[in-house]
């Protein structure tokens, strides 16, 4: 299947585009927070004059909650489709940078800065979090999709960061290596990838979607494209906060480096590959990826 490109007028005129259609839709966001604060307002001088809501005005009660409901359930749905575009938009700038020349610093930021704005999990559909969301793992096996971001071990014994560009049956898919200078594809077995997260987990809601203190895992060591055996060190605290990962080092005496912070997107459970994993961290001076 051949790969898809964006070029950058494509892009660009993407992001005015999806700049242009926020700021329209902005004075909508603020209408229909109004008439939720209004809402909440008359539900509350309801419930101050009548605190029973059993009481004889049940029905002007339940009125005042459904109607608040209901403002709450516009919101959600409108602000939804905006994050939808900018997810989007983000998207296709992140494919196109990576499709065209980009030096290394600028692959750091760019890997860096898509783990800082994984999207955030927001229960609607469901009371609980699903596949993908925060340490919550798709069934092994389960079939991947093209642009998927993937742990994948190659022939050398590393998780590599990597993007699927196209799936060739539910077991063979093709990737890149994020740091291929070549952009060269390569086709990995199912089993050799582990997707990564696509939404944050909130730890205030969804503590239970998150990796837990001294869980084994792999992760992305900072300011390389390999995932390395560790330890949580601790969770996020919030969703804006990375887990602080302790490597597995055996050139410190407790056999793991100090903690270090890792975003959400880029933490996944451990996995042996036939006995072999890339466990250690890269030392001070290592070439390693």
């Amino acid at each position: 299947m051949p790969k898809k490109r964006n070029d950058a007028q494509t892009v660009e005129e993407l992001r005015k585009k999806t700049a242009e259609d926020i700021q329209k839709k902005l004075p909508g966001v603020k209408e229909r927070q109004d008439a939720i604060n209004e809402n909440l307002q008359r539900l509350q001088e309801f419930r101050d004059n009548e605190p029973n809501p059993l009481g004889k005005g049940k029905a002007k009660h339940l009125a005042a909650v459904t109607s608040t409901h209901q403002a709450v359930e516009t919101q959600q749905a409108a602000m939804r489709k905006i994050l939808e575009e900018v997810r989007r938009a983000a998207e296709m700038d992140y494919r196109s940078q990576m499709d065209g020349d980009i030096s290394r610093r600028d692959l750091m930021e760019l890997i860096k800065i898509r783990g800082e704005l994984l999207p955030l999990w927001i229960s609607h559909d469901s009371p609980f979090p699903g596949e993908y969301v925060g340490a919550i793992a798709p069934q092994d096996g389960s079939k991947l999709n093209e642009g998927d971001s993937v742990a994948a071990f190659n022939k050398d014994g590393n998780w590599i960061l990597a993007d699927i560009i196209s799936c060739h049956s539910n077991s063979r898919y093709e990737c890149r290596d994020v740091d291929d200078d070549k952009k060269k594809l390569t086709v990995f077995s199912r089993s050799h990838l582990l997707p990564l997260p696509k939404w944050k987990a909130n730890p205030a809601s969804e503590k239970h979607a998150l990796f837990a203190k001294n869980a084994i895992v792999l992760a992305l060591y900072p300011q390389t494209t390999c995932f390395y055996k560790g330890i949580v060190h601790s969770p996020p605290a919030d969703f804006r906060d990375p887990y602080q990962v302790a490597f597995e080092d055996d050139s410190y005496p407790s056999g793991f480096c100090p903690p270090m912070p890792v975003a959400q997107k880029y933490v996944v459970a451990f996995r042996e590959v036939a006995g072999l994993t890339a466990s250690t961290a890269p030392k001070k001076g290592n070439k390693k990826k």
